[in-house]
């Protein structure tokens, strides 16, 4: 296929199909990236629920040990007063509890001085259903120096030993959980260790790897060179499960990685050791790329692997590939003829115009057109092509101006806004200390960045919180809300009274304080023992007191001055008692005053009528569900009015 380089339609068409190439290009390109991820976000979710699951197993499997484990020192220790054969309560331990295969009591030395220095009786179900006692203590076998009995003594609780296998007792891969024995007094006499068969764990992953494989050969043809397996890794990476039966409990996964020259294994390798979920394409041994789904199994400290070969997860993109390049091909050739036939055939009239539109069509907006001599509508085609060059370029120049302002102000706003949400707490588990407290807080800035906080503390047994409402909007708000929020938390650190809290801000803010910005604040610090909690006021909404039978009032606060206004205000202190179910709700003027289509405001009458009605019913509110009821009603009363202020809730909860 030639054309004449002179005719405007030939370039044309060339351009056109240069245009389409680069786009099917594209499309295809886009349509194949989309297929290998849709395969690789299948596969990623598919084995992250096998890790899941598995995970879930091994914590169902280890937690009845766990159990059975407690239930049997509880009898053993029952045993050790009364004088009851050992052995006979062991055997009686193993008939009750199917996980466990063996288990022992491994004595202090000299405890039973007929016994000698060691006694370690040990009982273990073996195949054949029959029970097989051991005294397995002794010079050759000093159970003292092992890791699960010394950690057990130590820490005087239950400890999950790394699998290991056992050529004294069961002679079996086994991995032990290890309890404290004591006697009347309380004292440590022993260890009791409970043994499970790691046996049942292979034959999970086996069924794992086969229900993958079987997947995998229904669209590859049963290749087994691309074969899926899996593996699981102890606390210092030695295999468990591994389909090369010598790695296990004899090489690490390190040992490994360290034959090929990819670094990524060794990353996965370092990451599995740590408890880390995650995935990674790496090379193996072989050569051959593959992806590893990896993840902790939490209760044991181990970590599980899926190797997948490459081939495995994209072949089906290939195929998909292969089928969507044959569609385009014969795409693109229909346009080439459709395109060289139609626009050689109506462009004929326009080759006087062919030089100078084919420079602007590259761009060159300032190229001289040629003189048309007739006034046909070629020529007022010219005259008007000669306007658009114009207002192109022009448009052209102030489009990529704007463009760029506006996308740089959209970027630093959203860097702004994440930073100004990562200053309020999002987390309302409190630690130990402050289980007598609920709490939940909500915070909706009117703009992208807003001015409203709060925070809250917990320290040396007392509730530290605090909310405030920085006076305008925007970035300098936030600015001044960014260090109000940080100061207050650093405050509580080291100062439990509320004033000295507020005093400390209030000079903080009024030191250059150029702009006049002022802070309505206010800080409360609860005893979580007694209820008794002291608060200081500047110059905010006075919070809302809710009985446990729904009753309302507001706290009786001293209004003061804003923080910021002056250098040496004295800030006064009050304090209250608050009931066991009181619960005190703090806000910022973004709620009462927020505005329908019409200006009327929510107002304090709407927010005490819906307090009343949560509370007053049998079935309590949480936090939580006050917080969102709140704001959906704020939300339902405004309707579609735009948001004028920010909206800001804290509600706390004294249940001691």
């Amino acid at each position: 296929m030639r054309w004449r380089s002179y005719t405007f339609a030939g370039r044309l068409v060339r351009r056109l199909i240069w245009m389409q190439v680069l786009l099917t290009a594209l499309v295809t390109w886009m349509i194949l990236d989309f297929a290998f991820q849709l395969m690789h976000d299948e596969a990623t979710a598919r084995y992250e629920s096998v890790l899941a699951l598995t995970d879930e197993k091994v914590e169902h499997m280890l937690t009845a040990v766990e159990v059975a484990a407690a239930n049997n020192v509880d009898e053993i220790e029952r045993s050790l007063t009364e004088h009851t054969d050992i052995y006979r309560t062991l055997e009686g331990e193993l008939k009750v509890n199917p996980h466990v295969i063996g288990c022992a009591i491994a004595f202090i030395p000299n405890f039973d001085k007929r016994q000698g220095k060691w006694f370690e009786p040990y009982v273990v179900r073996r195949d054949n259903g029959k029970m097989e006692r051991m005294q397995l203590g002794g010079d050759d076998h000093d159970y003292t120096k092992s890791d699960w009995y010394k950690t057990v003594m130590s820490s005087n609780k239950g400890h999950w030993s790394d699998p290991y296998f056992d050529q004294d007792g069961a002679q079996k891969m086994l991995c032990t959980y290890a309890l404290p024995v004591h006697d009347e007094t309380g004292r440590i006499v022993g260890v009791f260790a409970a043994d499970i068969d790691l046996d049942w764990l292979k034959v999970q992953m086996k069924e794992i790897d086969r229900m993958n494989n079987d997947m995998h050969y229904a669209t590859s043809g049963n290749d087994t060179t691309t074969a899926i397996h899996s593996i699981i890794l102890s606390r210092d990476g030695k295999y468990i499960v591994c389909d090369d039966s010598k790695r296990v409990l004899n090489k690490s996964f390190a040992d490994y990685t360290r034959l090929t020259p990819d670094s990524t294994d060794d990353y996965v390798g370092h990451q599995m050791l740590l408890g880390k979920k995650g995935n990674a394409k790496m090379t193996g041994e072989n050569g051959k790329t593959t992806f590893v789904f990896y993840g902790p199994l939490e209760r044991t400290g181990w970590s599980m692997a899926i190797m997948v070969p490459n081939i495995t997860i994209n072949l089906m993109g290939y195929v998909m590939g292969i089928f969507i390049v044959f569609l385009m091909g014969i795409e693109l050739l229909a346009v080439v003829l459709v395109c060289r036939f139609t626009i050689r055939r109506f462009t004929k009239p326009l080759r006087f115009l062919a030089n100078s539109t084919d420079e602007v069509a590259k761009g060159h907006f300032d190229t001289p057109l040629p003189f048309i001599k007739f006034n046909d509508e070629i020529h007022r085609l010219r005259d008007s092509f000669e306007k658009m060059q114009y207002s192109l370029a022009k448009y052209i120049g102030e489009l990529k101006t704007t463009t760029a302002q506006k996308a740089s102000m959209e970027r630093e706003l959203d860097i702004a806004h994440g930073i100004q949400m990562a200053m309020i707490p999002v987390k309302f588990d409190l630690p130990e200390e402050g289980r007598a407290m609920n709490v939940f807080g909500a915070l909706t800035p009117a703009k992208a960045v807003g001015g409203d906080l709060y925070n809250f503390n917990v320290s040396d047994g007392k509730l530290f919180f605090c909310i405030g409402d920085v006076s305008g909007k925007g970035v300098p708000a936030s600015l001044v809300m960014t260090v109000i929020s940080t100061m207050f938390y650093t405050l509580t650190v080291r100062e439990s009274q509320p004033e000295m809290i507020v005093t400390s801000l209030n000079k903080a803010v009024c030191l250059n304080n150029e702009s006049g910005m002022f802070v309505t604040f206010f800080v409360g610090v609860i005893d979580l023992k007694t209820g008794r909690m002291r608060y200081t006021n500047a110059g905010h909404d006075a919070p809302l007191l809710i009985a446990n039978n729904g009753k309302c009032q507001s706290l009786e606060v001293e209004a003061n001055l804003p923080i910021g206004v002056l250098p040496d205000m004295n800030f006064k202190m009050q304090e209250t008692m608050l009931e066991p179910g009181t619960t005190l709700f703090l806000y910022t003027d973004g709620l009462t005053e927020a505005e329908d289509k019409t200006h009327a405001q929510f107002g304090q009458h709407r927010l005490i009528e819906k307090a009343e009605k949560a509370f007053a019913q049998e079935q309590k509110p949480t936090m939580e569900e006050f917080v969102n009821d709140i704001t959906e009603a704020v939300q339902k009363f405004v309707g579609d009015a735009e948001q004028s202020d920010d909206l800001t809730m804290l509600a706390i909860q004294y249940n001691n």
